[in-house]
């Protein structure tokens, strides 16, 4: 049998099965997981396989095909053994490798000519949106696999990220401080940002770690509570304990609440009597959009109380002799919501702390690896200009620049296209604003002035919570260049209303 050489054309385009990419992601984690949840990054692998992080980020999305060599070099950095049903590749009916060497330039090009539309064309899997052509060969592909074999869709960034998303970055220093901050008897961990920054997706991963250490986990999304359950303490307090109920299977006790003893005496006789005395691990309940009782104040106050009372019951008792030892408890406020001083923001910052910071250069560097991207490092610093190191405008930039929808050069010129491509994020930021009239004189001279300019110092950190400007001590500059063309309309619009 005559070997292959390096005169036959080495055939490309094969993408992962569903089996394939949960075969290769689940021992990724499982690595990660015996690495005390270390992140195995493209890096680390580019030098357990040799192969560049912008390969190796094809491999993982799935939208762009490579050789067989390539996932066979994958499977191998993790022990793992390639086998023809964890692959497919794009053109099923290519099922010939084709000796080139003996070859004439006329056989060459018949030969090239059903897979591409011209020599030069090259073809990419997952831009389907901008090519007819390739949206054929999509449907065709589907028509002729099974389920197993269907690629994954890409999906436009927003929201919390799967644990396996090799599109998520790493705070390594926050993570392991949350992480480890989670192991100690009432833990309070209260994480901030604005909106999009990551705080949900982190908090995934701290739930996510809890597991591994054994703990019983719940995760209460204040958004799930309706107005009419908000009209008082005592609904909302009901409410909350019977979510955590429901979710760890224990039977809602609504019996032994007694009206004379106060909705927060109720709630942790509650806790104590039905919940933690059911549990013989530590329990991590996770608290996700906090700010949505930004509007009741007094119910976000003493709800606030409460929690810091339970965490302190936790860190006073000792294990033997209270259940409260076992609890531990997570937060996640979106700041640009401004909480009204009735509300005790003092408990926002007790425990641990954590106040999402926007990426680095190098973490917008590796979220370029990631899509595929190459970019210069001035062409990062550009992009950082005019997105900040938000991390929902740089994943929702890469994703239109991997579906063609814009150029880089369009992007970074702050185009037309670009701005429509934020109309919605645009929008959200105005409507936030509009909440606070008070804030506009100032946001109005930051916009003009392209250099830091003097501020009130509550303002200036009202804004900065807000996501809009960073603050330089007594002054504040415009958080991006994406801001200042839509901002200076509005502002604009509202001046000239004015006057």
């Amino acid at each position: 049998m005559q070997l292959l050489s390096k005169n036959y054309l080495r055939r490309r385009g094969a993408i992962l099965t569903e089996q394939g990419f949960r075969k290769l992601n689940q021992a990724k984690t499982e690595l990660e997981i015996q690495q005390n949840f270390k992140r195995c990054t493209l890096e680390d692998l580019s030098e357990k396989t040799g192969l560049t992080p912008n390969t190796l980020s094809k491999v993982f999305t799935g939208l762009i095909g490579v050789d067989q060599r390539t996932l066979k070099s994958c499977f191998n950095a993790f022990n793992l053994t390639l086998v023809k049903e964890d692959y497919v590749y794009l053109l099923p009916e290519q099922d010939n490798f084709v000796e080139i060497g003996s070859m004439s330039p006329t056989e060459i090009c018949s030969t090239i000519k059903p897979i591409c539309d011209s020599p030069l064309e090259t073809l990419r899997v997952g831009v389907a949106s901008s090519r007819h052509r390739h949206n054929t060969l999509e449907t065709q592909k589907m028509e002729r696999s099974p389920d197993y074999l269907q690629p994954h869709p890409l999906t436009p960034p927003g929201g919390q990220m799967p644990l396996d998303s090799v599109f998520y970055i790493d705070r390594p220093i926050l993570e392991s401080l949350c992480y480890e901050a989670i192991q100690q008897p009432g833990a309070l961990i209260n994480i901030r940002a604005p909106k999009q920054m990551g705080k949900t997706s982190l908090m995934t991963r701290i739930l996510a770690y809890s597991k591994t250490l054994g703990y019983k986990t719940v995760c209460v999304n204040l958004q799930l509570a309706n107005d009419e359950i908000l009209q008082s303490l005592e609904r909302f307090l009901q409410w909350f304990c019977a979510r955590v109920s429901k979710q760890l299977s224990l039977p809602n006790a609504a019996n032994l609440w007694d009206n004379s003893l106060g909705s927060k005496s109720n709630a942790t006789d509650y806790f104590e009597d039905v919940i933690l005395a059911n549990l013989d691990q530590p329990l991590v309940i996770a608290i996700d959009e906090l700010s949505q009782l930004s509007a009741y104040p007094d119910i976000i106050r003493e709800f606030l109380l409460l929690l810091r009372t339970w965490s302190e019951q936790a860190k006073a008792r000792v294990k033997d002799s209270n259940p409260w030892h076992n609890l531990r408890l997570v937060t996640v406020y979106s700041t640009e919501i401004l909480m009204s001083v009735a509300s005790n923001q003092s408990f926002l910052n007790t425990g641990l702390v954590i106040e999402l910071p926007e990426f680095t250069p190098n973490q917008v560097q590796e979220l370029a690896n990631r899509w595929g991207e190459e970019m210069t490092r001035q062409q990062i610093q550009n992009a950082i200009a005019l997105l900040g190191g938000h991390p929902y405008r740089l994943q929702l930039a890469f994703y239109y620049l991997h579906q063609q929808t814009i150029t880089l050069e369009q992007l970074l010129e702050n185009s037309a296209i670009a701005t429509a491509i934020y109309a919605d994020h645009l929008e959200q930021q105005w409507s936030n604003l509009q909440r606070y009239p008070n804030l506009l004189p100032c946001l109005t001279e930051i916009v003009r002035q392209s250099s830091p300019v003097d501020c009130d110092a509550v303002q200036a950190s009202q804004l900065h919570k807000m996501g809009l400007v960073h603050v330089h001590g007594f002054q504040a500059s415009l958080g991006c260049e994406l801001f200042r063309p839509f901002l200076g309309d509005r502002l604009r619009q509202i001046n000239n209303s004015i006057d």
